[in-house]
């Protein structure tokens, strides 16, 4: 279970460092603009919490703490996901928007269930690859910035002889925020490879198995939501086409890679000449 282990560790540390993503961002408008331009839910804050204290308590070894934490913040989604689509309290969000955050959250504490001990994630990581994934869970979270830094605040109203006011508005070119989108998702993906890339052969083939079938997934998310990867406007695919295809690709992924890995193992091993 070692490469469970280590992929654990790299989705949680990641998954830690999305949540913290809206904390920067507002941070950040405040810091430019001085304006509040954006407002955060409390369940916000909680989701980044919950999932900076399972991270915590992966570094700390503290084993029970992290699955007390991780399925909290499971039961936590399932409330969420509840409570916006029943009692008349819907919101308005799509089924799409709601599912995806409760299946990160599973996902993540599921792989932290069936690692044992999770922990040892951390020890097989060389300290290459501990840098690595520090680097790939820090700019998973720094990139919040780059919009609130590089973009423009809107002009300010006039209103007659009325002194003009600042709005809280931002200008941002689309081709920025899809370059900063798509640009942070390709280097976290390749900051987390090359944390994992140090491991001996047989973990290192299994991790790379898992990890392609949770970008498989992840992407499959994404194709369905009102701008995938934060790069195009509308979905791609259908709700039905997306159902589908989070079963599917995942699924052919994680059975691919495993085959070629035992055929691979079965190749190498040393043949014994019968007489």
């Amino acid at each position: 279970m070692d490469a469970a282990a280590v992929v654990a560790v790299v989705v949680t540390l990641i998954l830690a460092a999305r949540q913290l993503r809206p904390l920067v961002e507002a941070a950040a408008f405040l810091a430019r603009t001085g304006e509040t331009v954006i407002a955060l839910p409390t369940g916000t804050w909680l989701r980044a919490v919950a999932w900076v204290a399972v991270s915590i308590a992966i570094v700390a070894r503290w084993r029970t703490a992290v699955l007390l934490a991780a399925w909290s913040a499971v039961l936590y989604e399932v409330a969420i996901l509840a409570t916006s689509f029943t009692g008349g309290r819907r919101s308005g969000a799509t089924l799409d928007l709601g599912l995806w955050p409760l299946l990160l959250a599973l996902t993540a504490a599921a792989l932290l269930s069936v690692a044992s001990p999770v922990q040892r994630g951390l020890v097989i990581l060389t300290h290459r690859g501990r840098t690595l994934l520090a680097a790939a869970a820090s700019t998973a979270t720094l990139t919040a910035a780059a919009i609130p830094l590089l973009g423009e605040p809107g002009a300010p109203s006039q209103a007659g002889d009325a002194a003009s006011t600042i709005e809280p508005a931002f200008v941002v070119s689309s081709r920025l925020s899809a370059a900063v989108a798509a640009l942070t998702f390709v280097v976290v993906l390749a900051l987390a490879v090359a944390a994992v890339s140090d491991l001996g052969p047989a973990v290192r083939r299994r991790v790379f198995t898992l990890m392609g079938a949770g970008v498989a997934g992840y992407a499959t998310i994404h194709l369905g939501l009102p701008t995938p990867f934060g790069v195009w406007d509308g979905q791609l695919v259908s709700a039905p086409a997306q159902a589908v295809l989070l079963v599917l690709a995942p699924g052919l992924v994680l059975g691919a890679g495993l085959y070629l890995t035992r055929a691979s193992e079965r190749a190498a091993r040393p043949r014994v000449d019968r007489a």
